[in-house]
C-alpha cells in the first residue's frame, strides 16, 4: 500500500508539472480543476515543489471581494540544458554552445572554432559553462555522426568513433548525455509550425568538404533506420562522386541533387524537402523545383526549401530534443 501511494503521488506530481508548464501560473483551485485532483492533493504536491524550488509563488490573483488566492509558477531556471552543436563554416569546425532553461529560453551562448575535434576537445568550454550554471541537468551534443547504445558508430570526426566519447562526458560531469546527428536535429527543428505530430519532412545537408547526410521526420518522429544508418548518403550512387564534386560546377551539382530529389520524392513522399547548403543560386533552385514538379506529375506537392542559414533549425531541434530528455529525466 505504501509503495502504491508513493507511486500515485509521483504520477500526480508529473501531471501537476505538465499543467504548470502549459499554463505558466495558476491558483490552487485552477490547478485542481485542470488536473482533476482535489485541492487537498494539490496543496500537498505544491508544498513539496515549493521546498525543492521547482515552484514559486508568483503573486495574488485578482479578488472578487473575498480573500485573494495565491498564484503559483513553475520556475524555468530550476534546471538547464547545455547544447553543444557544430557544423562547417568556411571550411572550419564551428561549435555553438547554448544554455536553455526549462521553457526553452536561451540564457547564455557562445561560439568557438576548433581546428581539431578529439574526445577531450570540449572539456574547456563545458567546464566553464557548467561552472557558471550549477543547475545544469543535461548535456546535449549535436555533431555529424551516429550513436547506438552509447557507441559512436559513424562520424565525420574519426577520433570520436567508439565508446569513449559518451562515457568520457558522462563520467566527467555526472550528467545525462544526449547525442544527435546534425541533420536529424536540423530536420526535427524545422518541424515547428502547423500540426508537428503529423509532419513528414526530409532534410539534406551538403557541407561541401564531407559527403551529404539526410534526416527524416515521419509524423513528428525522427526516423533512424537500422543501426541509425538512415540518411547516410555517402554510399548512394550519384552521377558525380561526392569526393570529386566541384560545387562551382552547377550542372554537376544539379544532376546529383535531381537524384536525391527523386529518391526522397518517391520513397518517402515528404510534404517538405529542405536542402541545407551555401551554394544554391536562384537558377539552381528554379531548375530543381521545375524538375520536382515534372517528376511527381501532380501526384502530390513536395515543397522544396533551400536554407543557407542552418543554425536556426539546428538549435531549435537540439533544444527540443534536450528538453524532452531533461523533462523525462526529471519525471
Amino acid at each position: 500500500m505504501g509503495a502504491d501511494a508513493k507511486l500515485m503521488k509521483e504520477l500526480n506530481k508529473r501531471q501537476l508539472r505538465r499543467i504548470l508548464r502549459q499554463c505558466k501560473e495558476a491558483t490552487k483551485p485552477e490547478l485542481a480543476d485542470r488536473t482533476g485532483l482535489s485541492v487537498v492533493t494539490i496543496n500537498s504536491l505544491l508544498e513539496d515543489l515549493l521546498k525543492t524550488g521547482e515552484v514559486v509563488q508568483s503573486g495574488l490573483a485578482p479578488s472578487g471581494g473575498g480573500r485573494p488566492s495565491t498564484r503559483y509558477q513553475y520556475r524555468p531556471d530550476y534546471r538547464y540544458a547545455v547544447l553543444l552543436y557544430g557544423h562547417q563554416s568556411e571550411g572550419r569546425n564551428l561549435m555553438h554552445l547554448a544554455v536553455v532553461n526549462l521553457m526553452g529560453e536561451c540564457v547564455w551562448r557562445k561560439e568557438e572554432y576548433f581546428d581539431e575535434i578529439l574526445v577531450e576537445s570540449f572539456e574547456a568550454v563545458l567546464d566553464d559553462v557548467i561552472g557558471r550554471f550549477p543547475e545544469i541537468g543535461l548535456l546535449a551534443f549535436g555533431l555529424p555522426g551516429e550513436v547506438v547504445d552509447d557507441v559512436v558508430t559513424i562520424h565525420d570526426y574519426q577520433a570520436l568513433v567508439g565508446p569513449e566519447f559518451m562515457a568520457h562526458y558522462k563520467e566527467r560531469y555526472h550528467l545525462p548525455v544526449v547525442f544527435e546527428n546534425d541533420i536529424n536535429a536540423m530536420t526535427y527543428g524545422a518541424c515547428r509550425e502547423g500540426d508537428v505530430e503529423k509532419a513528414t519532412v526530409a532534410g539534406i545537408y551538403l557541407p561541401r568538404i564531407y559527403p551529404p547526410g539526410a534526416g527524416l521526420v515521419i509524423q513528428g518522429k525522427i526516423y533512424y533506420g537500422t543501426s541509425h544508418c538512415a540518411g547516410e548518403l555517402a554510399g548512394l550512387p550519384v552521377p558525380v562522386s561526392w569526393d570529386s564534386l566541384d560545387y562551382g560546377r552547377e550542372n554537376d551539382v544539379l544532376e546529383n541533387l535531381k537524384l536525391l530529389t527523386a529518391v526522397y520524392g518517391f520513397t518517402v513522399a515528404p510534404g517538405t524537402l529542405i536542402f541545407y547548403g551555401d551554394f544554391f543560386t536562384g537558377e539552381l533552385q528554379e531548375q530543381l523545383r521545375a524538375y520536382s514538379g515534372r517528376l511527381l506529375e501532380g501526384k502530390f506537392h513536395m515543397d522544396l526549401i533551400f536554407a543557407e542559414n542552418l543554425e536556426r533549425d539546428y538549435e531549435e531541434g537540439m533544444k527540443r530534443l534536450a528538453l524532452e530528455a531533461l523533462w523525462e529525466e526529471m519525471e
